[in-house]
């Protein structure tokens, strides 16, 4: 069976920032017999200059093991992108499934805006470019997400961002899709989208056969693009 090996390199975009708050609270609790007195303190957003580096997907909280990491600063950001290799599984219908070969792919988003605004992630996949004959894809292919799921990096109290796009939906070439997002007051903190991590339902790359001319390593790049409102 032939195979093809296609190679995606991750590249970003990032949406504006929205400007940090403060807030204020006060506790009193009372009962028979008891006396009570008034608190406050004033709290605002950690470091919102310094990139966040990627933590393993497993949820241990350990430093990626690849490194890296996509350098951002702000208070919304891109962390980390995975690369993807994609190898060949079979030909049915005219169409070409390859799949994803690395397990513990992901991407890390880190909202440090103190607001609660939400946000969305998008995903463009770029036409695909021969490497011997410099032949281009530029139609016919798509991108599956497979299974994926948001994971909090460390403790986090804000609601779980969602991911909106299905494990089988197709995710065509050369437009932005949504992807993910996070809705009012979701997504506060760090969090891990994971990809390819259940075989039963793996992210993979969809190519119409009638589109490659020969026998060679394809490719491209995921643009994601990270937007500063859940809509």
């Amino acid at each position: 069976m032939t195979r093809y090996l296609l190679l995606i390199v991750a590249s970003l975009a990032l949406g504006t920032g929205i400007v940090s708050t403060t807030q204020d609270n006060v506790m009193a609790a009372t009962s028979e017999g008891t006396v009570t007195s008034k608190s406050s303190v004033t709290l605002k957003a950690g470091n919102t200059t310094n990139p966040v580096a990627p933590v393993d997907p497993d949820g241990s909280g350990d430093k990626f093991p690849d490194g890296g990491g996509t350098g951002s600063t702000g208070k919304l950001t891109l962390d980390y992108v995975s690369d993807f290799k994609f190898q060949q599984q079979g030909i049915t219908n005219g169409q070409i499934l390859t799949t994803a070969t690395n397990s513990n792919a992901f991407v890390q988003i880190s909202d440090r805006r103190a607001s609660g605004a939400g946000w969305q992630l998008q995903l463009d996949p770029s036409q695909l470019v021969g490497q011997k004959d410099s032949s281009t894809i530029s139609s016919g292919a798509s991108i599956q997400l497979g299974a994926a799921e948001f994971i909090a990096s460390g403790q986090n109290v804000s609601a779980t961002p969602q991911v909106v796009a299905t494990p089988t939906q197709l995710i065509p070439i050369g437009s932005y899709s949504k992807v993910a997002q996070a809705n009012k007051m979701a997504g506060v903190g760090t969090w891990i989208m994971k990809l390819n991590y259940n075989a039963s339902e793996p992210t993979n790359l969809l190519v119409a056969g009638s589109t490659v001319t020969q026998k060679q390593t394809y490719q491209g790049v995921l643009s994601w693009l990270l937007l500063d409102t859940p809509q």
